[in-house]
């Protein structure tokens, strides 16, 4: 199953000292498979893709590739202004129900990096609701 989405999306990146907020609304795909549920949108000229399979998520955001599975730390190459590094995961939490709330951590395998929430609420065309 395949449909057009509309997406409404927010992460929040918090540091030790302050966060970072990126909020946008997009147009996007939805496509439903056997085990795996897949959203495809852009900010800007960038692509995000979030798939979903079971307690397992995949976030590429442009050239960054994050895998996430529940209370595992995982190796993930991230793009950065520096260039591409090998940043670590760990899923918290994520809930999933005509929107999405996802929380995780970001480390260089010693020490805690970021603490990230993802929140996106998605409606087929046709059945947008503006609440969020």
């Amino acid at each position: 199953m395949k449909k057009n989405i509309k997406v409404n999306y927010k992460s929040i990146f918090k540091y030790d000292d302050h966060h970072e907020t990126v909020q946008f609304k997009s147009d996007g795909i939805y496509e439903k498979g056997f085990d795996k549920e897949k959203f495809t949108f852009y900010n800007n000229d960038q692509k995000i893709e979030i798939i979903l399979k079971g307690k397992e998520m995949t976030l590429a955001n442009g050239p960054s590739l994050l895998n996430l599975s529940y209370h595992r730390k995982i190796g993930n190459h991230y793009h950065t202004d520096y260039g591409m590094i090998e940043l670590f995961t760990e899923l918290i939490t994520m809930e999933h129900d005509r929107y999405l709330k996802v929380k995780y951590i970001l480390s260089d395998g010693y020490q805690q990096l970021s603490e990230v929430y993802v929140m996106m609420k998605y409606d087929f065309y046709g059945e947008e609701n503006e609440a969020i």
